[in-house]
């Protein structure tokens, strides 16, 4: 039996979960608010420039997100030892049950590195350190931020992992046993 899980592979469904994501955040904001898109569509310049704002204030913050979530998990199985799964559903529950702890607490370990990030490309180029600390760092650091990113973070994670079984299975990297 292989093993089952590469770092790559995680951060490589996790960016595609993103990408997913964030086109059907824009398509459901689309139908629903169109005239308020339609506003900031016109404010930024056209379509280029909104796509070029969408892929600087969501896009690449959000990226390091996924990274660091693909990171953790990795660690999180290295830590946990796990090489390979049986192919049961009650292995497959209880593997994917073992990076809740990681789900739960990755929002402290990724805010200050995605803030940081969209701090730098959508204040560029008036940096002000008082705005940085204040709005970035402090301000997102509270129950309504953390809440707001758990389940993205928690969708992305699973999805990451789930996705990750399954090409395995079927690329015959093999069912696995959990240890």
């Amino acid at each position: 039996m292989n093993n089952i899980r590469s770092f790559r592979s995680f951060l490589t469904y996790g960016v595609l979960v993103l990408i997913i994501l964030i086109v059907l955040f824009e398509t459901i904001s689309w139908i629903y608010a169109y005239e308020a898109k339609l506003a900031i569509l016109s404010r930024s310049g056209g379509l280029f420039a909104y796509a070029g704002l969408l892929i600087r204030n969501s896009l690449l913050p959000e990226m390091v997100t996924v990274f660091i979530l693909s990171l953790l998990t990795y660690y999180m199985s290295r830590w946990l030892k796990i090489e390979l799964i049986d192919s049961t559903w009650s292995t497959i529950a209880r593997y994917e049950l073992s990076f809740l702890p990681v789900m739960l607490l990755a929002f402290v370990i990724f805010n200050p590195f995605t803030e940081s990030v969209r701090y730098l490309l959508t204040e560029f180029p008036d940096y002000s350190f008082a705005n940085y600390w204040d709005k970035y760092i402090i301000g997102t650091y509270s129950w309504k931020f953390y809440f707001r990113y758990l389940a993205p973070v928690m969708f992305i994670g699973y999805s990451t992992l789930t996705i990750s079984l399954l090409v395995n299975t079927l690329t015959d990297k093999g069912p696995a046993v959990l240890r």
